[in-house]
Parts: C-alpha cells; structure tokens; sequence
C-alpha cells in the first residue's frame, strides 16, 4: 500500500497509509478504537475508494480495479457476519461456492461438494455439516464462516473483528487455526483485539494511530507502549495490500 489515505465528511480516517502485506502469512492491525482498522479492510477489499493513495496485488494497481474485479481477490468475513436461517452449516459454506455465470440457476458440480466437505474439514467443523448455524456455539460458527472464506478459492482472507464474545480456549483454537491455513497457501489479514495472541501467532504486525501507521513489523512484546492501553480495548488488523 503506498500513501491511503480516506476522508469521509471533512475528517481524515486514514492517513498516509502505506505498508505490505507478505504474500502468505497471517498479518494483524493493531489499533485502538477508532484508529481506522475497520475503514482500512474495507478500502484493500474494495468496498470503499481510497480518497488518495494506491495498493498492489503482486505487480496489478488494486486501486484501479473495479469491486466485482477485487472479489476475485478478498473473501471478506465481516464482525456480525449474518446467520442465515434454517440453513446448515453445509449449506452455508456451500454458497461460498456460488458465482454467477449469468444463468439464472447454480448447479452444484462434484467438485463444489468435494471442496465444501474439505473446507469444513479443515475448519474442524465437518461433524457440523447437518446441523443448522444457529444451533451450533459461537465459535463453531466463525469456524463455518472461516470455511466459508477458505471455499471460495480468493486467496486473501480478510477477517474484521471476528473473535468478539469468543472464551480464550476458542480464540486460541481460531488462532492457530489461522495461523496453520496462512502458512499453507493463504494471506490473511486479521481485526483483533488480542494482543498477546496476536504477538504469539501474528506473522506481521501494523499498528495504526489517528489513521496512521506507527508501526509495521514482526512481534514485539513493547507494542503495548504504542497502544497506551489495555489489551482488551487494543485491535489487530492486517494489512494486505502491497
């Protein structure tokens, strides 16, 4: 990223962002509250135009590419992500799968339900398949929703808060699941507010202040000098484009 920056109503959210994303790993924004970490995913996603600046993805001008263009791009898994009713869990990943051709029906091929069963799989959800989202626990459901992400074959995860209201067993399990999918084949970038979990599992760290970025590197265990804070009301977010 060279240069963000993002003014909504005469104030600057982001200012002079720049920073890069590595190719595969897990990479987490650090900020407090209203620091711009929401703003920040929203624009390398695409879902707002960056006021100034321009992002990469490898050698292509981001910024220059249409929303539908940056879909192929970002799975994004917002904080409150929905839970759609009366549908499983199965179900749900399953439309993760869907991408319009300009056919008014989605036909579900072999292959779509091979990699649905591994996505959940591999999100330790594959017992749930048959039981609808709203009857499995909090954690179970960022575990679909992650496999929701992971079936849509875009190779950047973009996860905005999405621990809230999880126990510390299952924060920990969401990390290192993260963490083993990042190592493998994905670039993730993580909104958290976990900052010793995310000193221990983080690949990259960026932290932001006022919209600015004061920090971009590995761990560090001074981070919390920066924040000024506790870590409860500290947030991660990583940093994707480059």
């Amino acid at each position: 990223m060279q240069g963000i920056s993002f003014v909504r109503h005469d104030k600057a959210v982001l200012s002079d962002v720049s920073a890069t994303v590595p190719a595969r790993g897990l990479t987490c924004l650090l900020g407090t509250n209203g620091a711009g970490k929401t703003t920040l995913l929203r624009v390398v996603s695409g879902e707002l135009k960056p006021t100034s600046g321009r992002y990469f993805i490898d050698s292509t001008d981001a910024s220059a590419l249409s929303r539908k263009e940056l879909a192929r791009h970002f799975a994004v898994i917002p904080q409150n992500a929905p839970i759609p009713p009366y549908l499983t869990v199965r179900e749900m990943v399953g439309l993760g799968r869907f991408k319009p051709r300009g056919s008014p029906k989605w036909r579900v091929s072999g292959q779509d339900r091979a990699k649905v069963d591994a996505s959940l799989s591999r999100c330790r959800v594959e017992g749930l398949g048959d039981r609808r989202l709203d009857e499995v626990s909090g954690g179970e459901q960022r575990r679909a929703w992650l496999a929701f992400g992971l079936v849509s074959d875009k190779y950047f995860l973009v996860l905005d808060e999405t621990l809230d209201g999880m126990d510390v067993f299952g924060k920990r399990t969401f990390f290192e699941l993260l963490k083993d999918i990042a190592s493998r084949d994905k670039s993730i970038v993580l909104a958290s507010h976990d900052l010793d979990l995310v000193n221990e599992f983080a690949d990259k760290i960026i932290v932001l202040v006022g919209g600015r970025v004061v920090f971009e590197g590995p761990p560090d265990s001074d981070l919390q000098k920066l924040l000024g804070s506790s870590p409860e009301s500290a947030y991660i977010i990583p940093d994707k484009g480059k």
